[in-house]
Formats: C-alpha cells, sequence, structure tokens
C-alpha cells in the first residue's frame, strides 16, 4: 500500500477516484460496530439497505426464513424493527444463524447506496487492528469513507480513521496521506488515547447520550474488543475469514 485517502463525509467521496482501490468506511456510532458484535455472536449475513421501506419489502421476499428487522431513524429502533442499533441488541441469543436485514440513517446509504457493487470491509475502534491486519495484507491502495451524520463531518469517525491510519504508521513503512488524512493522524496522535472522551465529546455522542443510549458509548469506544472484519461483497455483509479470497 502506497497511499491512503480519507473523505469525511459521503458527498466528498462521491466527487472522487476511487476505482481500483479497497474501501473503508466508518461508522463508529453506531452501525459498524453493532455489524461487528452481530457478526461476532454469529448472524449468519448482513444485509444493508438504503430505506426503511426497502428493509421492509426485502423481509417479505425472504419469507418464513430466519431474518430480522434491524436499525434505526435518527438513533431510535424503527417501529416494526426487530432489533434497533445498540451493540448490546446483538447478543447471540438473538442473531446466531440469521440474516439481519440492515436500514440505519448514515451507515446502510452508504454501502448499498453511494458504494454499491464495491467491496468494502467495516471500521469502528472494536475491530481497528483487525481491518488493520486485512488491509495491510491485501497491500492495495486505501480509500477510506466516513459515513458522519445526515452527511455532515463525524468527529468520531474521524477520529477513528486517524487510528486506523497510526496503526499503519507503527507497523512502518511509508505511506502518501491526503490532507484529511493527515489531519485525522494527527487528532488520533493528540487524543487517541482515550477513544470514549472522545465519543462522549462528539456531537453524535452527546446525542445518543440525550436519546437514553449513553451505555452505547463504553462499548463503541473499546478498542479491538470485536476482533472481527464485516466484508461487504455482492450486497452482502460476512465475517471476512469466510469471504471468497480476492484475486491477485
Amino acid at each position: 500500500m502506497n497511499r491512503i485517502d480519507l473523505y469525511f463525509t459521503p458527498p466528498e467521496a462521491e466527487r472522487a477516484s476511487i476505482d481500483g482501490r479497497q474501501i473503508v468506511i466508518i461508522d463508529v456510532l453506531r452501525s459498524c460496530t453493532s455489524i461487528a458484535v452481530a457478526l461476532s455472536n454469529g448472524a449468519s449475513r448482513i444485509i444493508p439497505v438504503e430505506s426503511v421501506e426497502e428493509a421492509a419489502r426485502l423481509a417479505s421476499s425472504l419469507g418464513a426464513t430466519s431474518r430480522l428487522l434491524c436499525g434505526e431513524r435518527d438513533g431510535r429502533k424503527v417501529s416494526g424493527f426487530d432489533l434497533g442499533n445498540s451493540p448490546s441488541e446483538y447478543a447471540r441469543e438473538r442473531v446466531e444463524g440469521a440474516t439481519l436485514i440492515f436500514a440505519s440513517t448514515n451507515a446502510s446509504p452508504l454501502m448499498a447506496g453511494l458504494l454499491e457493487g464495491r467491496e468494502q470491509l467495516l471500521l469502528a475502534y472494536v475491530n481497528v487492528g483487525a481491518v488493520a491486519d486485512a488491509v495491510r495484507r491485501r497491500g492495495e491502495d486505501l480509500v477510506v469513507v466516513c459515513a458522519g451524520k445526515n452527511k455532515r463531518f463525524a468527529l468520531e469517525d474521524a477520529a477513528c480513521a486517524g487510528a486506523l491510519i497510526r496503526r499503519f504508521e507503527g507497523a512502518g513503512g511509508a505511506v502518501a496521506l491526503n490532507d484529511a488524512a493527515e489531519m485525522a493522524r494527527e487528532y488520533d496522535r493528540a487524543r487517541g488515547r482515550d477513544p470514549e472522551a472522545i465519543l462522549r465529546g462528539s456531537e453524535h455522542g452527546r446525542d445518543l447520550i440525550e436519546m437514553g443510549f449513553e451505555d452505547d458509548l463504553p462499548v463503541c469506544a473499546k478498542i479491538d474488543s470485536v476482533p472481527v472484519v464485516p466484508y461487504l461483497r455482492e450486497g452482502r455483509i460476512t465475517a471476512l475469514s469466510s469471504a471468497p479470497s480476492r484475486p491477485s
């Protein structure tokens, strides 16, 4: 890997040239965290969709198979859904062996909309080491896209990108960075020792606390607690270890 380009919001990535590069997307609060937890607890596959309506249609088409409607709108579980977007909801007894249809405000429209048809790895603090290792093994130039909050900059996603970049830096070897990646790296260098403080100080974190989801923040801030790499390919998210290898 020779280069890392970071885009703080989906609209920035929409204008960028990302063909032929591996892609990592970030949504620390909370989709990428919850998806990693779900896979670690035995979820069979996760299907991201752009909208609540599309989730309902897909669920109907799957019929009586083991499937769960999951996700949120503006932080809260959608009426009629089985699960919201708190990592604690994705316990083994709820998700093991199930297909999860996942519709969230920020991450799933990025996965299934703007980046549809592209292979993606999903990053949060809980799996930053595992994702760094997977990216390093592939060796290709990297594009990192933050889901943000309502298509705007989100501090926690940018900070997590900095943590990823610093993992590469710690492993040695020169990597060229765009300005956003440089800024995220320096932020992590200065503040990255306390991810929970970053989450609590972020606009999104404060909103979640106000809505009653404060208990999610320490879970989302726990570095390397869920060493699973969610891998999106052909519209389905599975753990990377169970995904087909990428051609060299």
